[in-house]
């Protein structure tokens, strides 16, 4: 009787151990970021992913039309050469310490069954991760 008791004990303590929320890693959440602001992109939301540059907050108000039209250009040409972009995924993300900085590694998955690895370099700016 107290054997299975200690065994109960036991495994309760490995459950609770096991439902435990593990708090991501800063790869974890560069590569997250990096994700999000490249579906935004596939979606046409071109502020929204230069809102992700670092930066982007500060830039000429010409430049930044000049990005956003670029960025609606770089969209058509994926869509003309490769159906458009079907689904990104991360990779992996690695930290550059000499850079100060993150490596992002997405795979953009085409509608045409290619597949591009890109590597995305993210910075933490005031808590939150964005494009280099």
């Amino acid at each position: 009787m107290m054997m299975r008791s200690i065994l109960v004990s036991v495994l309760l303590l490995m459950l609770c151990a096991c439902s435990r929320q593990k708090e991501p890693t800063p790869e974890e959440l560069a590569g997250q970021a990096a994700k999000e602001y490249y579906d935004r992109l596939m979606t046409g939301d071109y502020e929204a992913f230069l809102s992700g540059k670092a930066g982007a907050d500060s830039l000429p108000a010409d430049y930044r039309t000049q990005l956003l039209k670029a960025y609606e250009l770089y969209k058509q040409e994926l869509d003309q050469t490769h159906g458009g972009i079907a689904e990104v995924t991360i990779s992996n993300a690695r930290c550059d310490s000499t850079q100060q900085l993150m490596h992002a590694f997405l795979l953009l998955h085409f509608k045409d069954s290619v597949k591009e690895e890109i590597t995305v370099p993210m910075v933490q700016r005031e808590g939150q991760w964005k494009m280099r």
